[in-house]
């Protein structure tokens, strides 16, 4: 199952959705969980905040169960879909996999 997020996560990462949508996919490993946003590390040297609210899906990547952002940990493997909301870009949906260890 790592595997195929692992090739999820590279073949979708910063890829833009259709432009009806104006919204877009971010993936990469969860840095820091604050109230109201997410740091999301693509790679070493780039960190991109992700705005989240109380209409933020969660979904654990290894059952199709909602979750919560309490179930997140650093470094978990994240793959979130970003909408224009009020002319801010939110979380629509966070889909996370624990990574081997954590």
């Amino acid at each position: 199952m790592a595997a195929v997020v692992a090739l999820l996560l590279g073949s979708v990462a910063n890829s833009a959705r259709t432009p009806q949508a104006k919204g877009m996919l971010v993936s990469g490993i969860l840095y820091k969980v604050h109230a109201g946003f997410l740091e999301i590390k693509s790679d070493e040297k780039h960190i991109a905040v992700v705005k989240t609210d109380s209409e933020t899906v969660y979904w654990n990547g290894k059952t199709y169960k909602a979750a919560s952002k309490k179930d997140l940990s650093v470094g978990d493997e994240l793959i979130i879909e970003i909408a224009e909301k009020s002319q801010t870009m939110v979380a629509k949906k966070v889909r996370f996999l624990h990574r081997e260890g954590s």
